[in-house]
């Protein structure tokens, strides 16, 4: 098993330009909200992290559309780890409508383990490293 699903929504209409598909914008805030939870599938717990002061600042985001999310779709985003660094993860996340299967848009991310205290980077836990492996991409 490489990827696991960590999202789903809808393109509501008030994510939608004048065209009637998802906005890029709205692509982004989905991605975001997707790594959070793919980060709390490798052992990071926002809530209880955020009182020890850390948490994860987006470095990289390369997006590739691929087909139009029109008014009204059902979507996930389906995540996958590609690298595990020192403090950083690099991740590829692929938004889906779900309906037909068709792959919307594919983004290479890269995340790093920010200590907010001290305002620099923090060690990927080795509990982190240990989740990570199932999610591994095999085509990297």
């Amino acid at each position: 098993m490489a990827g696991v699903r960590t999202f789903s929504g809808v393109a509501h209409t008030w994510l939608c330009d004048e065209m009637g598909h998802m906005n890029t914008r709205n692509y982004v805030g989905m991605f975001d909200d997707a790594m959070q939870h793919f980060m709390l599938t490798l052992g990071h717990q926002a809530m209880v992290d955020g009182e020890r002061r850390l948490g994860w600042a987006d470095v990289r985001h390369e997006i590739d559309y691929k087909a139009e999310v029109p008014e009204g779709a059902l979507v996930h985003v389906e995540c996958e780890a590609l690298r595990v660094g020192n403090s950083s993860i690099t991740y590829r996340q692929i938004l889906v409508l779900t309906e037909t299967g068709e792959v919307a848009a594919v983004n290479k991310a890269t995340s790093v383990l920010f200590d907010l205290k001290r305002r620099g980077t923090a060690f990927i836990p080795d509990v982190m490293r240990e989740k990570v492996k199932p999610y591994m991409a095999e085509d990297v």
